[in-house]
């Protein structure tokens, strides 16, 4: 029973990684003949655990980015007096930081 619901769930990960929705997911398990109410549960708790993860790594987006912002600024700060790549470290470092930040909010909300 424990490597059949392993199975399942490996399935509804599969799918909600693929963009499935729950609809389609409980009627394709459904159709395979399992219960109606341990497909509502089990698709209920792959989802929410799929969710969490996936707010997790946007939340580790969101601080990669925000780390980079800094350390921009901060070398921005640091090297405004010199004749190196300002420009460079201005523009460039603080777009990707903000790229992946909204990239780690894409993934939270």
């Amino acid at each position: 029973m424990a490597a059949a619901q392993e199975s399942i769930s490996e399935l509804i990960f599969a799918m909600l990684n693929d963009g499935y929705g729950r609809e389609h997911i409980e009627t394709s398990l459904l159709e395979k003949g399992h219960d109606e109410k341990f497909v509502k549960e089990i698709v209920q708790e792959a989802r929410t655990l799929w969710y969490s993860k996936r707010r997790t790594r946007g939340l580790i987006y969101i601080l990669i980015g925000a780390i980079i912002c800094l350390s921009s600024c901060i070398i921005t700060f640091t090297s405004t007096y010199s004749q190196g790549s300002f420009p460079y470290v201005l523009y460039g470092l603080t777009t990707l930081g903000i790229l992946i930040v909204f990239m780690g909010l894409m993934m939270v909300f």
